[in-house]
């Protein structure tokens, strides 16, 4: 199964190596996701590249456990 996003919109993820957090989709294509971190911080396994909030992230699609749609104000 493949999660499904679309660009514009902003997710809270669940990624299998970077963890949780809120992501707005900028764009995406066959197996990568960018977007800036909305709320939240990504990890990762070296400290430089540990995303936080404003800062811009691509993600692999298949590693995504789940992306629910957060709503907007």
């Amino acid at each position: 199964m493949s999660v499904q996003v679309e660009n514009g919109k902003a997710y809270n993820v669940h990624h299998s190596r970077k963890g949780e957090f809120v992501l707005m989709v900028s764009s995406q294509c066959e197996e990568w996701i960018s977007g800036t971190i909305v709320s939240g911080t990504a990890r990762a396994m070296m400290d430089y590249n540990i995303k936080e909030a404003g800062e811009e992230i691509t993600v692999r699609k298949s590693f995504l456990y789940s992306a629910t749609e957060v709503p907007t104000c």
